[in-house]
């Protein structure tokens, strides 16, 4: 039971930035908690302003979703939490839940999990989530029928850093056949990849990257696609998935390359689950770090994710 000042009410197309921000403000504070900032780092309005105007797309297109169930937890007219659920296919990803810390362990999340993700999950419809690995956390989600399938790794690389080892190596052909897709192209042929990887279709999602993201690919004699890969003028690289676990590293390489030359972040961020041996033994050669460890959660297993990049953001697998 929550406190009784605390109200649920279903969201509103006018409540995203606030609970977006509220997002960004709890994952610093956690970040800082948990020795991943330093205690001194600061994140102010002008910055929480820019992070809205990167993701807004992402956000409002996940809200949009005809099956979506978006709930705000209130107390005093403050937003305090939130929780939104997108299905896609014969899938419903949790996309957020989060709590303000002062609010966190006293049954808030639990509340809203109980009006997005109520009863079990079932054969034809499953449930996924991107869950940090404090116990509590997953604890809660098992109780909504998801058990831990695979970690979920947030890597780090100085770019410079990044630059300076790929300038050494000798052997540059891993990338060197990767091309830009058309939007059309890009979408088809993740039609056709992405469900032997995952076990579902996400088509609404990929054209949206398909508007907001550049697709490289390698492609076979054949003509079809051996492996994609997404990648965004912010700098924002994945999803990305292969025929073959080996087959998705030329293409996230050529995205490092990418955004490495063209656009310059001081740091390289990408995802990758523990099962993608093949991609985590080559992004640690280039001095990748992990920075962040997380759980993918699911109802199901999945059967491939050890060919596929998880996507940057997080609010989707």
């Amino acid at each position: 039971m929550i406190a009784e000042e605390i109200t649920i009410r279903d969201g509103a197309h006018t409540d995203l930035r606030e609970t977006f921000v509220l997002s960004d403000r709890t994952m610093h504070r956690l970040a800082v908690d948990q020795g991943f900032l330093r205690e001194d780092s600061e994140r102010g309005e002008a910055d929480e302003q820019v992070s809205w105007e990167r993701y807004r797309g992402l956000v409002e297109f996940l809200d949009a979703q005809p099956e979506r169930r978006y709930v705000v937890a209130e107390e005093g007219g403050a937003t305090i939490a939130y929780a939104r659920v997108v299905r896609f296919g014969a899938m419903e990803q949790l996309t957020d839940l989060m709590v303000a810390p002062d609010y966190q362990g006293q049954g808030v999340g639990r509340a809203l999990l109980e009006r997005t993700w109520a009863g079990d999950p079932s054969p034809s419809l499953g449930r996924i989530v991107l869950a940090t690995g404090a116990p509590r956390d997953l604890s809660l989600y098992t109780d909504f029928g998801v058990m831990p399938v695979a970690g979920h790794w947030h890597l780090r690389q100085d770019t410079a850093a990044y630059l300076a080892t790929r300038s050494q190596e000798t052997d540059a052909t891993e990338a060197g056949s990767v091309v830009a897709l058309t939007p059309d192209r890009a979408v088809a042929e993740w039609k056709r990849l992405e469900p032997e990887a995952l076990g579902h279709e996400r088509a609404p999602l990929h054209e949206f990257f398909g508007r907001d993201r550049t697709c490289l690919a390698t492609v076979g004699a054949d003509g079809r696609a051996q492996a994609l890969c997404w990648v965004s003028s912010d700098a924002d690289i994945g999803p990305a998935v292969g025929v073959a676990p080996a087959e998705v590293i030329p293409v996230m390489l050529a995205a490092l390359d990418r955004v490495a030359k063209t656009q310059e972040p001081a740091e390289l961020g990408v995802y990758a689950s523990t099962t993608s041996w093949h991609l985590l033994h080559r992004l640690r050669m280039l001095g990748f770090r992990v920075y962040w460890p997380s759980w993918v959660m699911c109802s199901v297993p999945l059967p491939g994710l050890d060919r596929y990049v998880p996507t940057r953001p997080p609010l989707v697998l």
